[in-house]
């Protein structure tokens, strides 16, 4: 399908897209990237989890057993390990600063930008909603068929497909914690219920997102 929307991302503008495993971000991201050559896929937050987490495994080879207790508090998980909403919240949070930083980077030399990942979590990144040229959307799913169907697709040996149940329940509590933000700011936070949609379909929702954006602005 080809791109039908007729307007132009402005610079600087900033997508972040949330969701757990298997909703398709990064594939949405790279769909969007096609469809508006404005677009930049930011992942350096990947990078900086695993920086973050060198570091904290050399502090404690280097520091001892006196700072192990402390950097536990302040764990960067592994791309592995299924976060429920409150770990994701707190690896947000632990990388919120360099996020916001990142940010005003992309806007300062006018690249728009897609920032996508499990750690990114609309409820901690809320002071940025503030930015006209910023808009969060959480994708999920409303059933957790869906979501075992989606995840075998893509791969049948994962190991993500004995914790259905967990995944799908985390995909709730990030839904309820951006209708949350949604309670305070319409036109900067939404969730996009992917279930019944295709590739194209879930993309026109997101342009739909957009639009609402900058005709508040």
């Amino acid at each position: 399908m080809n791109n039908k929307v007729d307007f132009k991302v402005p610079n600087g503008f900033i997508l972040f897209i949330s969701g757990v495993p298997g909703v398709g971000k990064t594939t949405i991201s790279y769909k969007l990237l096609k469809w508006f050559n404005e677009f930049r896929i930011i992942e350096e937050t990947d990078i900086l989890r695993d920086a973050l987490r060198g570091y904290n495994e050399f502090l404690t080879i280097k520091l001892g057993l006196s700072l192990k207790s402390i950097l536990e508090e302040i764990e960067i998980f592994p791309h592995t390990k299924l976060l429920t909403l409150e770990e994701a919240k707190n690896q947000c949070n632990i990388m919120k600063n360099s996020i916001e930083n990142i940010v005003i980077r992309q806007q300062r030399k006018g690249i728009s930008s897609i920032i996508n990942g499990v750690h990114i979590i609309p409820e901690i990144l809320k002071e940025l909603a503030n930015n006209p040229n910023i808009l969060f959307i959480n994708l999920f799913i409303n059933n957790q068929n869906d979501l075992y169907s989606r995840l075998i697709k893509r791969d049948p040996d994962s190991y993500m497909l004995q914790h259905i149940p967990f995944i799908f329940e985390t995909n709730i509590d990030l839904f309820n914690s951006t209708e949350s933000m949604r309670d305070i700011n319409q036109t900067s936070f939404f969730n996009v219920d992917i279930t019944s949609l295709d590739i194209d379909e879930v993309l026109f929702e997101i342009v739909h997102c957009i639009q609402l954006k900058l005709q508040k602005e």
